[in-house]
């Protein structure tokens, strides 16, 4: 009999835990760039519109277990089923010395954050949740009241050596996408009795974009990188399998937004060609890669502005666009 009923305890556990799959919205991108350059994507891995205006996004600051300080902000609108919403720090002028966000980047807004202090003020140690206007969480980002020095980074020893270690975190400076296996939230804070983990492990469900060789700047950028904001892909959604067929390889800009008439187009496999249109259709550059590898430096005739598309073709005979900006 005992163990019949913890058969069915365990069964019943199983069945709530995975129902909690798919069932609710979640941070899908995290963005940490330079200056107040920041914001997050939400997801919505449902089949069902949601209401934004049931749920706030507050920040922990600095190892606070209240988000008095950091900042709370009510979110306003829908999310449509299987797609995205971003919230970007509202900031457009010099306060003091604390410097705007980046307007390229409040273009790609659903929401501009409220004055300081809002939780996108965030700068790589700060916990963020979402929460159900009742207070409820519905996912943490980080440890809530956990200050792990310049961020959290994949070794949890080396996430409190503040300053020593300051090239290694990844909540810093970097850009991070939730892994398309991810199907909700974190509900309970790690450490707590209720979490299976003990620690903040970036790793587990996040991926770091990649940075680029910046020869200017003699270094390498890891900031200031948003080309993914505005879709996600997750496993909850229906067509995800197609999708990954649809969109075998990725592009990303470096530097981003684009600045001048000369910038790297980055894929994820070898790039065969590169062809870039502007807003009305005209072909403004199109040139073939002859180094076989996943980089290609386009060096434009003239200095442009506004919305482009580049269009690559890889040598693997696949294909794909996408929009970008030139400042």
């Amino acid at each position: 009999m005992k163990k019949i009923l913890l058969a069915f305890v365990g069964l019943l556990m199983g069945t709530f835990l995975f129902a909690q799959d798919c069932s609710d919205i979640f941070i899908s991108e995290y963005v940490e760039g330079t200056a107040n350059s920041k914001g997050i994507e939400i997801y919505n891995p449902t089949a069902n519109p949601i209401d934004l205006s049931n749920y706030q996004v507050k920040r922990y600051s600095n190892g606070s277990n209240t988000a008095t300080s950091g900042g709370i902000t009510t979110l306003v609108g829908t999310i449509q089923p299987y797609s995205t919403f971003i919230l970007i720090n509202g900031q457009t002028e010099l306060v003091g010395t604390s410097t705007p966000c980046d307007p390229a980047l409040q273009l790609l807004a659903d929401q501009l954050d409220h004055e300081y202090p809002a939780p996108t003020y965030f700068n790589g140690n700060d916990a963020l949740t979402i929460e159900n206007i009742n207070g409820t969480i519905v996912d943490i980002f980080g440890k809530i009241g956990e200050d792990p020095g310049e961020g959290w980074c994949d070794v949890d020893s080396l996430n409190y050596a503040a300053g020593t270690y300051w090239w290694l975190p990844w909540t810093a400076n970097h850009t991070l996408i939730r892994k398309a296996s991810v199907l909700h939230g974190v509900k309970y804070n790690p450490g707590s009795l209720q979490s299976p983990d003990v620690y903040f492990m970036v790793q587990n469900e996040w991926d770091t974009v990649p940075g680029y060789w910046s020869a200017a700047d003699s270094a390498h950028i890891t900031a200031n990188i948003w080309d993914n904001l505005g879709f996600h892909d997750c496993e909850c959604d229906p067509t995800y399998g197609i999708g990954q067929i649809k969109k075998q390889n990725e592009i990303y800009f470096f530097p981003n937004p684009v600045s001048g008439n000369q910038f790297t187009v980055k894929g994820t496999a070898i790039i065969e060609s590169v062809r870039i249109i502007n807003s009305i259709g005209q072909t403004i550059f199109t040139k073939k890669n002859n180094f076989e590898r996943g980089d290609m430096e386009v060096q434009l005739t003239e200095q442009l502005s506004g919305l482009h598309i580049a269009i690559v073709t890889f040598m693997d005979g696949t294909k794909t666009s996408r929009k970008f900006i030139i400042k």
